[in-house]
């Protein structure tokens, strides 16, 4: 019997990533590309796909700040999110106290 992976709804998830940058000395054309760096980024994902890319210094930087807002919105994220539990968990304190005090009262 093989041992299928398991089932999950979603995209895959990264699991590695290695990455270099290049730089071109020279070419033979007359070209801008010459001293640009660019670099190359491997993503393994946990289906067992890699992915990989090429983008210039300016693009990955684009990359890099775009990952770290989002970063920060998921991080901002989860503190509105723990805020608004403890609010619940206070109304919800509150309602069983009021239920308590009524339950008694009215006996």
């Amino acid at each position: 019997m093989s041992s299928a992976p398991p089932l999950r709804a979603g995209l895959p998830r990264v699991v590695d990533v290695t990455w270099r940058v290049d730089v071109t000395l020279s070419t033979s054309e007359a070209s801008s590309q010459a001293m640009r760096p660019s670099v190359l980024l491997r993503l393994k994902m946990d289906d067992g796909s890699e992915r990989a890319f090429e983008c210039g210094l300016e693009k990955f930087h684009e990359l890099r700040e775009a990952a770290a807002m989002m970063l920060n919105e998921m991080d901002w994220a989860a503190r509105d999110v723990g805020a608004v539990k403890e609010i619940g968990e206070r109304a919800q304190a509150r309602w069983d106290k009021m239920k308590d005090a009524a339950g008694r009262g009215g006996a």
